[in-house]
């Protein structure tokens, strides 16, 4: 694969009969156990985004995604909202050995669930869709409308759990993640008023036919995370990304690794299952150049460490030091799922998506880690 990509035209026509019949023969090694893994979408790839105008310094242009277009020595444009793009990603993660996407997912209008989710609507439509599983993140900052719409909500995500290529665990339970749970209390009145929402949501799912979710309360923290199992009733503690350090300055990947790997023994001292997060890296400075509109955006200055970016083996071995460990601890990984940050959170710093700069080098060596895994007998 070329390490720059010209056109995404261009791509279509010649990788993806490559990238299909690469993973023909990795899937039929799988064993009867094969570990689920997954990648946080985070889709605000639009014509004009300040995301996209986020990469366009020099300096950060080596992460601009394959379907970038560089317009001049200012300017960039960056956009994923079309379904040529959307195709070509499932091709890729696909070929890469992951299972589902994560999407970020905000329902501020029960009425018009694919309103600001263009990435599950494209999902849904693509000749593809069944190469890739997907999931939902819930974004609980009051993104499901007037309180009283609640259940018009529970309504749309469990058409969406119906769907065939809803990724499920543990025997058919579909995946669930929730994000600034933190906020949820606020939003429905109480914690007790949150565990009764989940409970009509799994209560949904059973009447239309399913089982009942597997939620995965997102933290920071472990023991808020169990808090919020106990008090709310998630099932499980798992994360959104990852910053194990403190000042602001730069770290090796290697300590945001180990913060990593730290956070799954911590959750799993409290008792509480585990769905583990893997890192791609973490490094907002892109988003911190207009430091007014980030402290509008998160509440406060720009401020913080960021990591060194991984090598491609490096964030291999992150994954395969996530699938040893929920080898090692069955019971308190019992979903078999791991969850990659991320999939496009490019000026955010973690980034699995073909770069213009990189390639393929990220998927093509997480595809050799999980082809060796899987391959075992």
């Amino acid at each position: 694969m070329e390490s720059v990509i010209n056109s995404v035209s261009c791509l279509i026509l010649t990788a993806l009969p490559i990238l299909a019949s690469a993973t023909l023969a990795d899937a039929e090694q799988s064993p009867t156990r094969k570990v689920i893994v997954g990648g946080i979408r985070w889709d605000a790839w639009t014509e004009g985004s300040e995301w996209g105008r986020n990469l366009a310094p020099k300096q950060w242009r080596h992460r601009l995604p394959f379907y970038s277009r560089i317009v001049s020595d200012d300017e960039v444009d960056v956009r994923g909202d079309t379904q040529e793009v959307m195709d070509l990603e499932i091709a890729y993660a696909h070929a890469a050995g992951l299972d589902y996407w994560a999407y970020c997912y905000s329902l501020s209008d029960p009425s018009d669930p694919a309103k600001g989710n263009y990435g599950v609507r494209l999902h849904l439509a693509s000749k593809r869709r069944n190469d890739m599983n997907f999931a939902l993140i819930l974004m609980a900052q009051g993104y499901w409308g007037p309180k009283d719409g609640f259940p018009r909500a529970v309504d749309a995500y469990v058409r969406l759990f119906r769907e065939p290529n809803y990724q499920k665990v543990l025997d058919g339970r579909p995946l669930l993640y929730v994000f600034y749970v933190e906020k949820m209390p606020g939003y429905f009145g109480s914690e007790a008023a949150v565990k009764q929402a989940l409970d009509l949501l799994r209560s949904k799912s059973v009447e239309a036919g399913l089982r009942p979710p597997y939620i995965a309360a997102q933290v920071f923290h472990a023991p808020l995370g169990a808090r919020y199992v106990d008090s709310m009733g998630f099932d499980a503690i798992s994360a959104y990304a990852s910053a194990p350090a403190q000042g602001t300055q730069e770290y090796p990947y290697q300590v945001l690794a180990k913060g990593t790997r730290d956070f799954w023994e911590s959750c799993k001292a409290t008792g509480k299952k585990v769905i583990p997060i893997v890192s791609a890296g973490w490094d907002n400075r892109p988003r911190r150049a207009d430091a007014k509109r980030f402290e509008k955006v998160y509440g406060s200055p720009p401020s913080g460490p960021w990591f060194a970016e991984p090598t491609p083996q490096e964030l291999a071995d992150s994954l395969r030091s996530a699938i040893q460990w929920m080898e090692e601890n069955p019971t308190t990984a019992e979903a078999n799922a791991v969850i990659i940050y991320a999939w496009n959170e490019s000026d955010e710093g973690g980034w699995l998506v073909p770069t213009l700069h990189e390639g393929t080098a990220r998927l093509d060596a997480i595809r050799e880690a999980l082809k060796g895994w899987r391959s075992r007998p």
